[in-house]
């Protein structure tokens, strides 16, 4: 009995875990968000470059039912640029897309950003990625994998340029048409989707006159020291994430195995101990039946001499 009870418990237990469990543990993970990003660049207004260092801070502020509300706090380290700002996002921790009417958030977004699809595969884009410095979507584009420190991480590539006719510049600039222009390069850790670090960020804001005046210019990437620190948060999640969804529902697989195979090897034992017992119990009835059939043989025999006698 503890044999039929611990197999079919194996058994529920392994398309319990892979389906229920395990997502349910990875799901909470999400709304534990707890990261921290430096980055170092030039942010160059009107002609005047000027070096930069800034971190992003990402953290989740409150969870309510299917959306985590998602601040980012931005703040400018050393140089000059209009970088520091405080942004709330809104996503649902099931698709891990912005939620756009979400009334937490401080602006309508919508896709990918800064959370990624997880389980991504090799030479295919992510649609619907938010690019939040020009308000719209735009594809992330594949261009391959690299491994770094013993994880493997996906490039992926974007360039977006918007055209408005109407932008506010400032005084004493006013109004004027200008193009927003907007690339990036990113590394991202296909298991989770994890944004692992920035390998190049620019954002050009050009005045449409002729000839084409760049107003403002910013470049940046992840310093040396964010990068190999979130590397190593990368493979720890790597790592976790295959132990939710490969190697624990292998043991669990193992031990079911193992458990059906005592079972049958438990069930033959005791029908082999039956066999013998049923083969004596068969003889020892037919022991009975032939002493039967003798007593009947001596009495008919008996009867045939008295009927001769008389």
């Amino acid at each position: 009995m503890p044999l039929i009870i611990g197999t079919i418990a194996m058994l529920l237990l392994l398309p319990l875990w892979s389906m229920i469990l395990a997502p349910s543990i990875m799901i909470s993970e999400l709304e534990k968000i707890d990261l921290l990003y430096v980055y170092e660049g030039t942010f160059e207004y009107l002609g005047y470059p000027s070096p930069i260092l800034f971190e992003a801070h990402l953290y989740v502020e409150e969870v309510k039912g299917d959306d985590v509300t998602l601040k980012i706090d931005v703040k400018l380290l050393t140089g000059e640029a209009p970088v520091s700002r405080n942004s709330t996002y809104v996503f649902n921790k099931y698709t891990r897309e912005n939620v756009r009417e979400a009334p937490e958030a401080d602006k309508p977004r919508e896709g990918y950003d800064p959370l990624f699809p997880s389980h991504l595969k090799s030479s295919e884009d992510i649609p619907e990625a938010w690019l939040d410095n020009l308000n719209t979507t735009a594809t992330l584009e594949f261009k391959g994998s690299i491994r770094e420190e013993g994880v493997t991480l996906y490039k992926y590539f974007v360039n977006k340029t918007i055209i408005d006719p109407d932008y506010y510049l400032g005084q004493p600039f006013g109004y004027a048409n200008c193009s927003l222009m907007s690339t990036k390069t990113i590394l991202i850790e296909p298991l989770s989707g994890l944004w692992t670090y920035t390998e190049n960020e620019t954002f050009s804001l050009i005045s449409n006159v002729v000839p084409p005046w760049v107003i403002g210019y910013l470049t940046y990437k992840s310093t040396s020291d964010s990068k190999a620190e979130k590397l190593a948060e990368a493979k720890a999640l790597h790592d976790s994430i295959q132990l939710l969804e490969f190697y624990i529902p292998t043991i669990l697989g193992v031990i079911a195995i193992l458990l059906a195979i005592a079972l049958i090897l438990n069930v033959r034992r005791i029908k082999g101990k039956q066999q013998p017992s049923q083969v004596c119990a068969h003889r020892a009835n037919g022991s009975s039946s032939l002493n039967t059939i003798e007593e009947h043989d001596f009495k008919r025999r008996d009867r045939r001499e008295l009927i001769q006698e008389d």
